[in-house]
């Protein structure tokens, strides 16, 4: 009998004790939880205060569920950091113009100038309006842009003639700044599938580009290889580094910082975009101090008899 009454008390005890570490081990998580939930940025997780293979596998799937929380928690807070951002280079690139505009409207309200000057000031006021014109243009393409409401209309296009005809329009500005132009085609003519009017405004975009940053030379190269034509847009550039290149496609990206050259950073966003409606890629990298950006499309095939339908002498 004393014998069946301590069996009795150990069988009685072993349940307690195991009631009472798991209450203890609840509660050491609890307290670790209710830390974890005060102080979320600092990324805490769960430490077991047992050696239990089982507490220890459901502590390690909270701590998942607790990362992912972080995460996504990251993720919001960049984003609402972004957001902010944009909406501040937005009021910059929106109040500069507007600033300047009733600037010279304010002058030409004054009795004491000269018809001239009201001439002269109303010239300014008109490029002012044009440019803040274009940036609004630009906020809502790049909203079209990113959704599904832009047309593109695809054809046959020939590359090298397009190249030609979008230099040429910029000929006079690079003499004017004594920038060294290079144009090299191929001599037989390359075709590709594009909108004709978006790939104009890709190439205007970059040349403008150019034009804006380079001080030397600016190089145009053009070669189709392998089924894809590659367009390679070089330019010298003093200062960049490797790492912006991962930024300069994003919106409102600009290496002037003060954004005083009136570059909204839209620009290199809308030519990635474009290109990407009409299935090409483009990419940028630098060979020491050369910036070179290349656009890469697929070469259409097409026979001679449609190449002269479509594309008569």
């Amino acid at each position: 009998m004393i014998y069946l009454g301590i069996g009795l008390c150990i069988i009685g005890i072993i349940p307690a004790v195991s009631l009472f570490t798991l209450i203890r081990i609840l509660k050491s998580v609890n307290g670790q939880m209710d830390e974890i939930e005060k102080q979320p940025e600092e990324n805490r997780q769960l430490k077991n205060p047992d050696t239990s293979h089982c507490m220890e596998e459901l502590l390690r799937r909270i701590n998942r569920i607790y990362q992912s929380r972080q995460q996504e928690r990251i993720r919001l807070q960049r984003r609402e950091e972004g957001i902010r951002k944009e909406i501040e280079n937005i009021s910059h690139d929106l109040r500069t113009p507007l600033t300047s505009i009733l600037g010279y409207i304010e002058l030409m309200e004054d009795e004491d100038i000269s018809e001239k000057e009201k001439e002269e000031y109303l010239k300014i006021i008109k490029k002012r309006a044009r440019g803040l014109k274009s940036l609004i243009d630009n906020f809502y393409d790049i909203s079209r842009l990113e959704g599904k409401n832009y047309p593109v209309t695809m054809e046959t296009v020939p590359v090298q003639s397009t190249i030609r005809e979008t230099v040429l329009g910029f000929y006079r500005e690079f003499e004017d700044k004594d920038i060294q132009v290079s144009v090299e085609l191929e001599d037989t003519e390359c075709f590709i599938a594009a909108d004709k009017v978006q790939l104009n405004r890709i190439l205007t975009n970059l040349i403008q580009n150019a034009l804006k940053y380079c001080n030397k030379f600016f190089k145009i190269r053009q070669e189709c290889k392998a089924g894809t034509c590659y367009i390679q847009f070089r330019n010298d550039q003093e200062g960049m580094k490797e790492e912006e290149l991962n930024l300069i496609f994003g919106r409102f990206y600009t290496r002037d910082a003060t954004r005083s050259r009136g570059s909204s950073g839209l620009g290199l966003t809308i030519i990635k975009l474009l290109a990407e409606k009409q299935k090409a890629s483009v990419k940028a990298w630098l060979e020491e101090e050369v910036f070179v950006i290349e656009l890469q499309f697929p070469v259409e095939d097409i026979t001679s008899e449609k190449q002269q339908t479509e594309y008569p002498e």
